[in-house]
């Protein structure tokens, strides 16, 4: 009895025993970090109800064992993909949270209808959100001169100079040297919105 207790074989069965024990007792919940997956009636629902809006009919008995076992698969795929931390640092599946976390806080919140008074209170806190675009209208004069620096500057001046004491009805368009650009913007915001000057 002694040299069969001491026998590597029994002792490998032994420990295999147990540790397959061990497993099916640690196994026994579905879930994350178990090695069961069941698919619950409520979950087969979803899924029926899912085709069912896609394809405008319940799926057929073969179609929904194809739903049942894509789910598996994608249980499966989902938990070696989280033991393996290909969740952790990853900008999509963060956006992604975020965005759940923003529907499930938007839902919880309801869909009540704000008053006429929250509504002004909210516009008269942040105005900055509620203004129209910033629009220009101004004249330009285009030097060309030969050269860089004092010469230019100078040029420039003397026609500021000129544009100030004349007022603001001046005609540019008598003044600097020609191009293709009008001298005239109005309501300028960023498109190409040009108008005669008045």
């Amino acid at each position: 009895m002694k040299t069969v207790l001491r026998e590597p074989l029994l002792h490998f069965l032994a420990l295999g025993a147990l540790r397959f024990a061990w497993f099916e007792w640690k196994g026994g919940a579905s879930g994350p970090g178990t090695n069961r997956i069941v698919v619950t009636p409520g979950q087969v629902e979803h899924l029926v109800s899912g085709y069912t809006r896609t394809f405008g009919r319940p799926p057929a008995e073969a179609e929904l064992e194809g739903l049942i076992d894509d789910y598996v698969k994608e249980e499966i795929a989902t938990r070696e993909a989280t033991a393996m931390g290909l969740d952790r640092d990853d900008t999509v599946i963060r956006r992604r949270l975020r965005q759940k976390l923003e529907f499930l806080a938007e839902e919880a919140v309801g869909t009540a209808t704000p008053t006429d008074a929250e509504i002004q209170a909210w516009v008269d806190a942040h105005p900055e959100s509620f203004g129209g675009d910033v629009r220009l209208s101004f004249r330009q004069v285009y030097i060309k001169k030969a050269g860089k620096g004092p010469a230019v500057k100078g040029e420039a001046e003397k026609l500021l100079a000129q544009l100030r004491a004349a007022g603001p009805k001046t005609n540019t368009e008598t003044l600097g040297d020609s191009t293709m650009l009008p001298s005239c913007w109005t309501d300028y915001h960023g498109l190409m919105e040009v108008r005669a000057c008045a």
